[in-house]
């Protein structure tokens, strides 16, 4: 085992450690180790051929980019379907379900990526390291 150190600002350090309670994660390191595999679980996907199934959601302020997402929509006939969400405070979140190829698969994240005004982009893949790499879990 490795004892890393690293400097964050206070109020991410104690946002991020309510959230890692509130998900019963019994150490900060627990919880870090655990981003550190998503990370790595996105990273594996991106290097991944073939073909999947993706769950995109995305965070953005209510006056934000809602049409260009809804462009994207009518762009790629990957994306199935389309969820619009009011949430709290004048935030809103769009979520997306696709299936297609990884590389128009990624080709509508890094899209997405480029919008401004998204906060916040999550997703799920069904996708599978290639052999002898695991998810690391």
């Amino acid at each position: 085992m490795t004892i890393v150190s690293i400097s964050v600002p206070q109020d991410l350090l104690k946002r991020f450690d309510e959230v890692s309670l509130s998900k019963g994660f019994m150490t900060r390191s627990d919880s870090v180790r655990e981003a550190m595999r998503t990370v790595i679980d996105e990273d594996e996907w991106e290097d991944s051929e073939g073909e999947n199934q993706v769950v995109i959601t995305m965070v953005y302020d209510e006056l934000g980019p809602r049409g260009e997402l809804s462009v994207l929509q009518h762009r790629y006939e990957e994306i199935q379907m389309m969820l619009h969400l009011h949430l709290e405070k004048g935030q809103c979140m769009e979520v997306f379900i696709a299936r297609g190829s990884n590389t128009v698969l990624r080709e509508i994240l890094g899209k997405i990526r480029k919008v401004k005004g998204v906060r916040s982009i999550r997703f799920i893949s069904t996708s599978t390291p290639p052999l002898g790499l695991s998810s690391h879990r």
